[in-house]
């Protein structure tokens, strides 16, 4: 007699087959550790894998479709002798004179804005299907062999080359930024208005030197952070109808973004250009106790969003993280905002792929927030073009 599935089984797996079938499988080349390279289509669960990056404390969730290139390195290798515990409940060990193999890696992850992470991978199954198979991987931090084994049986995956859409040009950003007598260069932004993606160049914070590689085409824009300071300019100010905002129109995003409910105490707009199709914020945020970090009594943060308002309220299309300042007692100051014109417009091009700049930064007088202008002007920066403007939005 033939046994009846109960229904609620046959849910559960009609459920499961619907989600297999959903994955989304990209095309991609695996570079196994053997040598071998298997084209075909990669996924993964949830279409994300999850990097732990330990030097910042901080877990980043990346998607799939964003990656461009994944590398697996080894950071350290080796055999290890078996050992176990003489009885259950003791600490007193025995060794076994046998040994296993053992290995620790570092994911590189180069995504196709230009951007790069690294860090230890929190374990995920990869798929892999060619020729009418599919097989599975297992990417991992740690990984251990059995007794008998040696370095040689534990395969690993080496890299994920994915073969997706090209951004198209991609060039450097290099130069040297020099900052008044007194300040230190602590981080740099370099982020495409065009694209709305951002890079953290590699900076030298005493000779002041940077360079930031695999940048997309379009314009870029620049933030540096000192110890006092934090230099910035929007480029959406030279935009037709386009302007830096003044205390009212920024007043009214902070209308807005004093109602979002968020981790920090305080949100503050410190600087804003642009008008309601396309506009740049940077902004500064207060903590002030009560997080994971022990003994932290202040944190300050900075961040650019970009916005627009399609409608009635204002909406963040993009975050980029720029700075945090920790501090394990209270009084920590904000830093001054200050408006340079030269760390904007800076555009890559395939004519010119590799920008070399000369950044000479100085404390200007202009106000990062002018005064609103008469009664009779409403509105944020309304679109008004004079003959032979084209509009632009970034």
């Amino acid at each position: 007699m033939r046994e009846r599935i109960p229904i609620l089984l046959l849910a559960a797996l009609a459920g499961f087959a619907a989600q297999a079938a959903a994955i989304d499988w990209l095309p991609a080349t695996v570079e196994l550790s053997d040598g071998a390279s298997i084209t075909g289509s990669v996924s993964v669960p949830e279409g994300k894998l999850l990097l732990y990056d330990e030097g910042a404390a901080r877990r980043y969730t990346v998607k799939l479709d964003e990656i461009e290139w994944l590398r697996n390195v080894i950071e350290e290798q080796g055999m290890e002798e078996q050992w176990m515990f003489r009885e259950s409940g003791l600490d007193d060990k025995v060794r076994t004179g046998r040994y296993y193999p053992v290995r620790c890696y570092e994911t590189r992850v180069s995504f196709r804005d230009g951007r790069e992470l690294s860090g230890h991978i929190i374990a995920r199954t990869i798929y892999v299907k060619a020729d009418g198979q599919t097989r599975r991987f297992i990417l991992r931090y740690k990984q251990e062999g059995k007794p008998g084994q040696s370095l040689s049986d534990l395969p690993y995956v080496r890299s994920v080359r994915f073969q997706g859409e090209s951004e198209g040009v991609r060039g450097t950003i290099s130069g040297r930024v020099s900052v008044p007598r007194g300040e230190s260069v602590q981080a740099l932004l370099a982020f495409n208005r065009d694209k709305l993606n951002g890079v953290a160049p590699w900076v030298n914070p005493v000779t002041g030197e940077f360079q930031a590689r695999g940048c997309a085409a379009g314009v870029w824009d620049l933030v540096v952070v000192t110890n006092r300071a934090v230099y910035v300019y929007f480029s959406r100010e030279r935009d037709a109808g386009a302007a830096r905002l003044d205390k009212k129109q920024v007043g009214e995003i902070q209308d807005w973004v004093d109602k979002l409910r968020d981790f920090f105490h305080q949100q503050r707009v410190l600087y804003a250009a642009g008008n309601e199709k396309g506009a740049f914020a940077l902004i500064w945020k207060e903590r002030l106790g009560h997080t994971t970090l022990s003994g932290l009594a202040e944190l300050h943060r900075y961040a650019v969003w970009a916005m627009h308002k399609p409608e009635k309220e204002w909406q963040i299309r993009k975050r980029f993280f720029v700075w945090r300042d920790l501090s394990k007692s209270h009084g920590l100051k904000r830093l001054e905002v200050v408006v340079s014109p030269s760390l904007g417009g800076h555009r890559i091009s395939p004519e010119r792929p590799d920008l070399q700049l000369k950044l000479e930064l100085k404390r200007a007088g202009e106000p990062a927030i002018p005064d609103a202008p008469p009664a009779g002007d409403e509105g944020i920066c309304p679109d008004k073009k004079t003959a032979g403007e084209e509009e632009t939005d970034g």
